[in-house]
């Protein structure tokens, strides 16, 4: 599995097997505009989606362990080169499209690469690529062509994050933030929605600490993990948190806090042979 998102959404690698499946979902997902078009051809469509089919490079999109749709992103020199993002009819304007737009923008702006695609002349599809930000390029027969340059590395942003919480630039920490980010907080049970919210209850949080950052890694659905370690006199405590990036701001997360304390007693390396003690998380160099 790929990745795994609060709606129950994941990609899950595809096979060459899959060929005829897919092939059926292009069909069910096209044939309403290219019918309205006035191109609908059951042997083209399998033409053209067997000229671009790599399995290697392709992706189911699966909702509650039913799929619901596939998406291609091809490495090319430079590029990330979207193909086949197709969702069944039933599942359409549920948001599934963005998710998967967010998956493929974030890998882009990972290896700062631009993302590229076509979309059929005439489809909904070309609103749905602009309101995502990619800006036509050229027009062939058919098909138009998009292309997003790259934002801020999402890597990059998270470090920026922390750095400014540290500094306690709470202006410049909500500028990396989207209006509408959500972070939820699982183990009170809290969702900080929107921006302001997230900065200002980290603001007001009693001063005296001070935030080191322990680790920093995208993961392979595009979003980044950082730990950190906050010292607050007497205590300290370790925070995992895993965010989504988009267009080089935060667009959501969750993290996981934790305080720093002893073991029980019973957990003492002395009664349990292999059971060795280590130290804080140390800061990142």
């Amino acid at each position: 599995m790929v990745s795994v998102s609060d709606a129950g959404l994941a990609l899950q690698p595809a096979a060459a097997s899959d060929f005829e499946a897919l092939l059926a979902l292009r069909i069910r997902a096209m044939q309403p505009s290219l019918t309205a078009l006035n191109r609908f051809d059951p042997q083209n469509a399998r033409e053209r989606f067997a000229s671009i089919f790599a399995s290697e490079h392709m992706h189911h999109i699966v909702q509650d362990g039913q799929r619901v749709g596939c998406v291609t992103l091809r490495p090319k020199p430079g590029t990330l080169r979207m193909d086949h993002l197709y969702i069944e009819p039933t599942a359409q304007r549920q948001g599934i499209g963005a998710w998967v737009m967010d998956w493929a923008c974030a890998l882009a702006d990972l290896r700062q690469h631009a993302l590229e695609l076509a979309a059929l002349q005439g489809s909904d599809a070309n609103r749905f690529y602009q309101r995502h930000g990619l800006v036509e390029i050229s027009r062939s027969d058919f098909d138009i062509e998009y292309r997003r340059a790259p934002a801020a590395n999402p890597l990059d942003v998270v470090r920026a994050l922390w750095q400014n919480f540290q500094a306690r630039d709470w202006a410049a920490a909500r500028a990396l933030l989207h209006e509408d980010a959500a972070i939820d907080w699982p183990a009170t049970g809290e969702r900080l929605l929107g921006a302001d919210v997230f900065i200002r209850t980290n603001a007001q949080y009693p001063e005296g600490w001070s935030v080191h950052l322990v680790q920093l890694a995208a993961l392979q659905d595009g979003r980044v993990m950082s730990a950190v370690r906050v010292d607050h006199p007497p205590g300290s405590f370790l925070a995992q948190s895993v965010f989504r990036v988009r267009d080089g701001r935060i667009k959501g997360g969750e993290e996981l806090w934790a305080t720093c304390g002893e073991p029980p007693a019973w957990r003492a390396p002395q009664r349990l042979p292999g059971l060795q003690r280590l130290a804080l998380w140390q800061a990142a160099a």
